[in-house]
């Protein structure tokens, strides 16, 4: 949220007038901003009185300052029109789960949300530390950036096919994830499996210390709106959870979008990552840009103040 101005309390007393500064805020992040200098009030013989008017504005100001966050909401969240949908929320601090009452038990197909994963595979499994060829790292950074589908097989066959998907299981130590035979995009796992997937991505497991920050940087440069589905080489994936959120907090977000449509509708996962929480929304909805409103819609409910 926007820094507010500073609030002024007029302190009136016996021997005089003397302002006290409640200090302005330098930014979100800046706690100590919050307290600032203090002019020392004139000696008095009684103590300055505040209106409770202006202690009320002073700590909306407080409040105003804190970062958002995401949190559970108060009411179930609902979708009209999604045949399949449900959500989950992983505090990275904590390891509490949050989500729809489906969550764990819902599935959908990953589609293209599994990506991040099959370079981050590839990068963690490079023998003695070695860097990719510039090229390789390309195609890699077209596969999560542009959403690449022939790079995506290219690299699933070179993992080893299905035996990228169960890496993906055992390092990421998911439950209910089912593999679909020789076709990595119809992997199927539920809400909260893809939450702890996408701590995975995060937390370095997935593509190992010296790739994890280039992995998520990547994830952060996802560009291309609704509309912008070119062709299986440059689809646009920038759109969901991160138009849920506020722009500071949003600054901060890699993400990675699945999507594909099938007979009974579009079939789609948005996955965004923070270093303090992992989210996750799968739906199948009648239209892609229906479905985008929908994981920015979940994620506006979830953002709380402070």
């Amino acid at each position: 949220m926007p820094p507010r101005g500073p609030t002024i309390l007029a302190l009136t007393v016996l021997l005089g007038v003397s302002a006290v500064a409640v200090g302005s805020t330098s930014g979100p992040d800046d706690a100590a901003s919050l307290r600032g200098p203090r002019a020392e009030p004139s000696v008095s013989a009684e103590p300055p009185v505040s209106t409770p008017a202006a202690e009320d504005t002073a700590e909306s100001d407080i409040r105003a300052a804190r970062p958002a966050r995401l949190a559970a909401p108060a009411r179930p969240i609902r979708i009209p029109g999604a045949s399949l949908f449900g959500w989950a929320l992983l505090d990275r601090l904590s390891g509490a789960m949050a989500g729809s009452p489906n969550s764990g038990r819902v599935v959908n197909t990953v589609e293209s949300m599994i990506k991040p994963w099959i370079a981050a595979d590839y990068l963690r499994r490079l023998a003695d530390g070695r860097s990719p060829a510039a090229d390789v790292l390309n195609e890699l950074a077209r596969m999560i950036v542009d959403s690449n589908d022939p790079a995506a097989e290219k690299y699933y066959q070179i993992g080893g096919g299905d035996a990228v998907v169960r890496r993906l299981i055992e390092v990421c130590r998911l439950s209910r994830v089912s593999i679909e035979p020789t076709k990595w995009s119809q992997t199927e796992m539920t809400p909260q499996a893809a939450a702890r997937y996408g701590a995975c991505l995060a937390d370095g497991r997935a593509a190992g210390s010296t790739w994890t920050p280039w992995v998520l940087d990547t994830m952060k440069k996802v560009r291309g709106e609704v509309s912008d589905q070119i062709s299986g080489a440059v689809q646009g994936g920038r759109w969901g959870i991160i138009d849920g959120l506020p722009a500071d907090l949003a600054d901060e977000v890699s993400i990675k979008n699945g999507w594909t449509s099938y007979l009974d509708g579009w079939h789609v996962n948005c996955l965004a990552l923070h270093r303090d929480w992992s989210l996750a929304v799968m739906l199948r909805m009648p239209s892609l840009r229906s479905a985008a409103r929908a994981c920015e819609d979940v994620a506006r409910a979830l953002v709380v103040d402070g």
